[in-house]
């Protein structure tokens, strides 16, 4: 049985494509270990998750990117060198895999895993020392990967014009579709009338996601649309701040944080999706992120920003609209006459997409993948 050390720089509490491959290959005859950091220091150091083995890693007291980084990448080479496969999860996982292929293990393979377009990312805005030696990382380690995946079509096309290597392999970032029943948890945990459209925004706080301009459209919309409520589940910094800014909102309900795997739960307890993402870097541009899928396979039509990707996959399978995310006036003016039958026309195509880009679909992807390796 070969051994999967799957790295992510995160504390796996919230990674759906990690836990979803994860659990792909442990039930497919591999042996998978996930290697996670330990920031929160109330969460198991090692444990069992449908079927594979989790184990988070001390990183220091404190966050200080330089330092995490080392002590984290330490001891996977340390601790890692007898794999036969390691799967880096986007490029802070990368380093480590390379080092130990390079001076430890030559038999090692490795499978590079860029959950976006890695160095052309919101995080390297204003940034150009910290961007330049990202790129410069990746293109020195990313010739040693034997297999590099990505998320979109554009991505895949944009690292063969900067490293010219063969065209990374799409593994989209979608749900299984067997088993997501439509559920009804929002209405019966935050008191939402029966006869309210619930539209959901999901995902973590960050810059450049849209939620400002979000709470600004539904906060127009109370006095114009009474048929549609929003719905946040939220995690990341400033929540407190968000809270604090939908306070006496009619319209606008705010969740916490549910757990990865009763997550799909409170997806297919909405009746859209909505995503207004702007265009501030390439990244964003090219993305075609989780929650697209996540919203497709519970059913719901999507109302999402017009950046290449994600309009691209909406637009062709016709499963909702498309929008300026910048532009709040259209934004309304979409949304201001949505009642329980406007998503009725995105119905049936809604349920042939999500056969088309499911994790069943995906999951053989990733397989014939790693069967080759």
């Amino acid at each position: 049985m070969k051994k999967v050390v799957n790295l992510v720089f995160n504390d796996f509490t919230n990674d759906n494509r990690v836990l979803k491959m994860s659990r792909s290959l442990q039930n497919n005859g591999y042996e998978v270990t996930v290697l996670a950091t330990n920031f929160k220091k109330n969460l198991p150091r090692e444990e069992k998750i449908e079927g594979f083995t989790v184990k988070r890693i001390n990183v220091g007291g404190f966050r200080f990117l330089p330092l995490n980084l080392f002590l984290f990448w330490l001891a996977i080479i340390k601790n890692s060198r007898n794999a036969n496969i390691i799967h880096a999860n986007d490029l802070y996982a990368l380093p480590p895999a390379y080092v130990i292929k390079k001076f430890f293990n030559r038999d090692v393979k490795i499978v590079y895993d860029c959950h976006e377009h890695e160095t052309e990312g919101d995080i390297y805005i204003g940034k150009p020392i910290i961007s330049f030696f990202a790129k410069l990382f990746e293109r020195k380690m990313i010739y040693d990967a034997d297999a590099v995946l990505t998320v979109s079509k554009s991505i895949a096309e944009d690292y063969v014009k900067i490293y010219n290597i063969e065209e990374p392999i799409l593994v989209l970032n979608s749900p299984l579709i067997e088993g997501v029943e439509k559920k009804n948890l929002f209405r019966e945990e935050l008191n939402i009338p029966d006869d309210k459209e619930i539209f959901l925004f999901q995902g973590k706080n960050l810059p450049g996601r849209g939620l400002d301009d979000l709470i600004e459209v539904f906060k127009r919309l109370e006095d114009i649309n009474k048929d549609i409520v929003l719905v946040l589940l939220v995690y990341g910094e400033g929540l407190e701040e968000i809270k604090e800014s939908i306070k006496g909102s009619k319209n606008i309900y705010w969740h916490e944080k549910v757990s990865v795997l009763e997550y799909m739960d409170y997806v297919s307890s909405a009746d859209w999706g909505i995503y207004l993402m702007e265009n501030i870097c390439k990244n964003h541009d090219y993305a075609l992120p989780n929650k697209v899928f996540d919203y497709l396979m519970a059913g719901l039509p999507i109302v999402i920003s017009d950046l290449k990707e994600v309009s691209r996959v909406v637009q062709e399978n016709r499963i909702g609209y498309t929008v300026n995310a910048k532009n709040r006036e259209k934004v309304v003016n979409l949304l201001k006459d949505f009642d329980k039958d406007t998503k009725k026309q995105f119905l049936t195509d809604i349920k042939e997409a999500s056969k088309k880009f499911s994790w069943e679909e995906q999951e053989k992807v990733l397989l014939k993948i790693y069967d080759s390796l």
